[in-house]
């Protein structure tokens, strides 16, 4: 009797041991999917505001010297591209949860590169072409 009863408190044991990992990985996962989200409405927003501004104000970047405009471009795709990241980011999938938030930080991390990188290269073009550098 007490061999299965052993049998069976290890193995109540070893499954209530990685319930809370599991319960633990759940949690980061909702945290990291909460901060997707929150980054992904900010970028979306800043975008929205910066390219309707732009547009309002009839601005275009076609008054730039060409390698200046040419900055200014690959600035404006990487703000467009770090949009789409976070909304992978956001995005909700898989059923492990430890491939998710492996994922989640990942995308996190390379978003928010982008959120230095993009308008960085912006701000460059457009000094760079004000002071003919």
């Amino acid at each position: 009797m007490s061999p299965a009863a052993g049998g069976s408190s290890s193995s109540s044991s070893s499954s209530s041991s990685s319930s809370p990992a599991s319960a633990r990985l759940d949690l980061r996962r909702a945290e990291l999917e909460r901060h997707a989200a929150v980054l992904f409405a900010a970028s979306a927003l800043v975008m929205a505001v910066v390219c309707g501004s732009v547009i309002f104000s009839g601005w275009f970047a076609g008054v730039l010297v060409d390698s200046w405009e040419r900055l200014f471009w690959v600035g404006a795709l990487l703000g467009g591209l770090m949009v789409a990241v976070f909304a992978a980011a956001a995005m909700p999938g898989g059923a492990d949860a430890r491939r998710s938030v492996l994922r989640i930080t990942w995308l996190l991390r390379a978003g928010l590169l982008l959120v230095v990188l993009a308008p960085a290269l912006c701000v460059v073009a457009l000094v760079g072409d004000f002071y003919r550098l």
